[in-house]
């Protein structure tokens, strides 16, 4: 059956559209899609080979084992308790900042990206921990959840990120570059939020109420920081040993999961059914994610069988947009996606598209994927279907989802600055990438 290029998107994404209203799990809808698109366009059932094929090559991936390994971290992280120590200890240091237990939660998110990458789970576990104090000292959902949903979502961009793992297999970049090249964004995003949530607790005090914090000895301060020391390990292991090119992305990720198994062990924290939750949610989002993999590689076959890949890229260039105005487009068609659909659905949508587009413009392609990365984090917290206001909402059931939509309003403008650093000052993706290659 031969169709336009553009007829041939048009039904696609019409199904898939379809297929997202109904309910239907986003990985086997866009696998059922992919076998009827190339049944259809590729001429007869014979044809369905090729998606066997390109789905064992696709996931048969040594670079892809970094996900699940990831994300086992996060959930025993989670799990153990471990990550909930960190979050105390650093509130010890915060002192009595205007807003600090906002603060505590955005330097919580940090540390907790920085030692696992998974933002469901750090947005469940400062949910669940920080909220209820919140709510004690008469903290407005305005700063209380923007602060939860600002910190959780940092696990996107700073490394070690699974879903910057996926984004690297997907749009075949280096993985360790690209890691790497979130490290600086991240970080620079955690300021910002740190400036605006103490701003604002200064300026508007009803949002936050002050209040007398019992003051933390000294000593206390250092055992408590003591205390969680041996944590850090995980970053030197993981994100350390990819910046010293002592370890590809997947052997540090595994060489984290055995040094958080013996830290959660040395802390009398490791028990039979925190192991038993960790691997079976694990293996639930491993497996869903390696069915995306799989959806995106049927994808960019059916765009390849259609001529819309080719076709696609001829209009592109045929127009009269700058690169820079073509990125733009490219974020904003992300950003409308996240406010329906979830990131993952997003990747395997814009990625097969997007990237050819790139390459064929001359930009960077590990700067446009933090780019996405960025959008992504978006996704994760944009009205009215962000993941992490369903899992805020899950932790902390009282609270209106229309006063957590509120609460998520300055997160996106903040992140949105952090897209026009990175696009005025590019250079801040590549620093710690050359800075390995040194």
């Amino acid at each position: 059956m031969e169709f336009e290029w553009y007829m041939s998107l048009a039904i696609f994404f019409g199904l898939l559209i379809v297929v997202l209203a109904s309910g239907m799990p986003v990985a086997f809808g866009f696998l059922a899609l992919n076998i009827l698109g190339l049944y259809f366009f590729l001429g007869g059932e014979n044809t369905l080979s090729l998606l066997a094929t390109s789905s064992f090559s696709s996931i048969g991936q040594f670079a892809l084992i970094p996900i699940p390994l990831f994300i086992l971290m996060g959930e025993l992280l989670m799990r153990t308790g471990l990550a909930a120590m960190t979050v105390d200890a650093m509130d010890h240091w915060i002192g009595r900042l205007p807003g600090r237990l906002a603060i505590s939660a955005v330097g919580g998110g940090t540390l907790f990206g920085a030692l696992s990458g998974a933002s469901m789970a750090s947005v469940a576990m400062l949910g669940s921990t920080l909220v209820p104090e919140m709510a004690k000292r008469e903290y407005k959902a305005e700063l209380s959840v923007g602060s939860i949903l600002a910190g959780g979502g940092l696990a996107v961009l700073i490394p070690p990120s699974a879903l910057g793992v996926l984004l690297g297999a997907m749009a075949k970049v280096s993985i360790a570059k690209l890691l790497l090249a979130g490290l600086l964004p991240g970080l620079i995003l955690a300021v910002l939020y740190f400036a605006y949530f103490t701003i604002r607790a200064k300026l508007q005090p009803h949002l936050a109420p002050p209040y007398k914090a019992p003051p933390v000895p000294l000593r206390r301060k250092f055992y408590s920081l003591l205390a969680i020391s041996p944590l850090f390990s995980l970053i030197i292991v993981v994100t350390g040993f990819i910046f010293l090119g002592i370890a590809t992305p997947s052997e540090s990720a595994a060489m984290g999961v055995i040094a958080t198994l013996v830290l959660a062990a040395c802390y009398r924290r490791l028990t039979w059914d925190s192991m038993r939750l960790a691997l079976i949610s694990t293996m639930k989002t491993t497996c869903m994610m390696l069915l995306v993999i799989v959806g995106s590689a049927g994808f960019s076959q059916i765009l390849a069988a259609t001529g819309a890949s080719s076709s696609m890229v001829d209009a592109v260039t045929e127009l009269d947009f700058s690169p820079i105005m073509m990125v733009i487009i490219m974020q904003v068609l992300v950003l409308a996606m996240g406010c329906f659909i979830d990131t993952i659905s997003i990747m395997m949508v814009s990625i097969p598209v997007f990237m050819p587009l790139i390459l064929i413009l001359g930009l960077d392609p590990i700067w446009f994927s933090i780019l996405i990365l960025v959008q992504l984090e978006l996704a994760g917290i944009t009205p009215p279907f962000g993941v992490l206001l369903f899992v805020m909402k899950g932790v902390q059931p009282h609270l209106s989802m229309a006063k957590i939509y509120r609460a998520a309003v300055p997160i996106v403008a903040i992140q949105m600055v952090l897209v026009a650093l990175l696009m005025i000052f590019p250079e801040i993706v590549s620093i710690v990438p050359k800075a390995m290659e040194r």
